[in-house]
């Protein structure tokens, strides 16, 4: 179920990968626009086209689902962190290069970015088939992590650990971003990267805690 993810626009790319990007863009911005106004279920994709200018044969070319371009700001989040997990030197340990990774990626990704990812995370959290679908995206996002940590550390399939850190990285995405996304994205991507920080700096001191004999 995974969209492909948008690229930043980049005029080194070919024209057709140019025009490309621009089409996935659009209908980006229509799913985003029109589901606001008018609701998931009231929206159909053939409405989403016609505002896009584009067939309905084209939209399933770009996403796998009418639900897809609504969240293309957190595909692109995740999208942005495989890409730099991948090229990564790791070193030390790998939950502070899972946050770096993702400070890194959130303060790259810019103004823009911000502001759309506070509109999608709006609407997802006012439209439960969109937080269902983002709950298997992001599902996918783990799985994919783990593959990823586990290639690059030279670990058995079976290790577990992996896994346990890619979904510490998604809970720790989701604790920064949760009253960020709330409060309107105040500070945008550098207050946003901050609260990363302060999340990820929060797992280890949680794991101390003792409760009282």
């Amino acid at each position: 179920m995974t969209p492909e993810p948008r690229h930043a626009t980049d005029r080194a790319l070919p024209l057709r990968e140019r025009k490309k990007l621009r089409t996935r863009q659009a209908l980006a911005a229509a799913a985003l626009q029109m589901f606001s106004e008018r609701g998931l279920d009231a929206t159909t994709v053939e409405d989403l086209v016609d505002r896009a200018e584009v067939s309905r044969s084209t939209f399933f070319r770009v996403f796998p689902a009418k639900e897809a371009p609504a969240i293309e700001a957190e595909v692109e989040l995740w999208t942005a962190v495989l890409a730099a997990l991948g090229e990564r030197p790791l070193a030390g340990p790998v939950l502070d290069a899972l946050r770096d990774v993702l400070r890194e990626t959130v303060g790259a990704l810019g103004t823009e970015w911000a502001h759309r990812y506070v509109d999608t995370r709006r609407l997802v959290l006012a439209e439960p088939a969109l937080l269902a679908y983002t709950g298997r995206y992001r599902a996918e996002v783990e799985q994919r992590l783990a593959e990823r940590l586990a290639d690059r550390l030279g670990l058995p399939a079976e290790d577990i650990r992996p896994q346990v850190l890619a979904e510490l990285t998604t809970t720790g995405w989701r604790i920064a971003a949760r009253g960020w996304v709330h409060a309107g994205g105040p500070g945008g991507v550098e207050v946003l990267a901050e609260r990363v920080g302060e999340a990820f700096a929060a797992v280890p001191a949680s794991l101390e805690l003792t409760a009282p004999s």
